[in-house]
């Protein structure tokens, strides 16, 4: 029997987010599922599952605000900007100035007037973002050569959550598209320590918390998460089921309906969300069927 469910799972260490997928098929013996924005392998937290026909919901989450808890080494730096790679250590003397020079307060001032709201950077040659038809880690191990291109993100929050040479805890509330690896790239340039991602964990993705997840280990399918929640920014109806029928077969339906107009909802049955519909007084028009 197909489902049609959410779960947000914490990602363990060590494995990719495609690894979560495989091994939650085999758990709930169902082959249609996907994820929200990828975690890399060293990175933990976060990851948002649709199974399903839910899978057709995952693009109202890609623009969600995500935040970040990670940890930056501020003695190397790396090919990947993580630890994933070899670290290139600075100097002992290097790192003995920083050691007796650089203080929280410095750190501190650098992101609030330098990683503030909408800023630049370059996305890691390291990452799986298409150049063509291939992913640019790909390109790398290939060894071609090839330029990543400038994009804008925000970060709407940073902040020093400890500090004790050469590691610098933060937290981040990001944009969809942000990497927090070129954050540790963009220090390093600025204070020239060197800097690279020592611990990463995503925490947040949008209103869902990273305490309402669950592990793969004693993973429970009855833990799902409510769809009223997840979509709390978006409108919830139910009609009878001769409405749900036409607009299932893309009728659009005429009706003195108490619904605001040029307005879109999430129209659901008394199990599952079934259809994205829109009003625009006097009819329903089918938007998108999920089920």
């Amino acid at each position: 029997m197909s489902i049609n469910w959410f779960f947000l799972i914490d990602k363990p260490i060590g494995i990719t987010s495609f690894d979560v997928l495989r091994k939650l098929r085999k758990i709930l013996n169902q082959k249609k599922m996907w994820h929200t924005w990828t975690l890399d392998p060293l990175a933990t937290g976060a990851l948002l599952v649709a199974v399903w026909n839910y899978t057709k919901l995952i693009p109202y989450f890609e623009k969600d605000i995500k935040e970040y808890v990670f940890q930056v080494a501020l003695d190397g730096v790396t090919d990947s900007f993580d630890a994933e790679t070899e670290v290139h250590y600075i100097s002992e003397k290097q790192q003995s100035h920083f050691r007796d020079q650089l203080k929280i307060e410095d750190i501190d001032k650098i992101l609030q007037e330098r990683f503030s709201w909408e800023i630049e950077q370059v996305p890691p040659k390291y990452s799986a973002i298409k150049m063509g038809w291939r992913k640019a880690l790909d390109m790398v191990r290939a060894g071609k050569e090839f330029e990543m291109k400038i994009r804008k993100v925000t970060i709407y929050e940073i902040e020093v959550l400890e500090f004790s040479y050469p590691y610098v805890t933060l937290r981040a509330s990001v944009s969809a598209g942000t990497y927090i690896r070129s954050i540790a790239k963009d220090l390093w340039d600025i204070i020239w320590s060197g800097a690279y991602i020592k611990e990463l964990r995503r925490t947040k993705i949008g209103s869902l918390d990273i305490w309402v997840s669950q592990g793969l280990e004693n993973f429970d399918m009855t833990k799902t998460l409510n769809e009223e929640i997840l979509f709390w920014k978006e409108r919830f109806i139910e009609l009878s089921d001769d409405i749900i029928t036409k607009l299932n077969h893309g009728l659009t339906v005429r009706g003195d309906f108490d619904y605001e107009d040029n307005t879109d909802y999430f129209l659901r049955n008394k199990t599952w969300i079934t259809n994205i519909i829109t009003c625009e007084k006097p009819l329903l028009k089918p938007k998108k069927r999920i089920l």
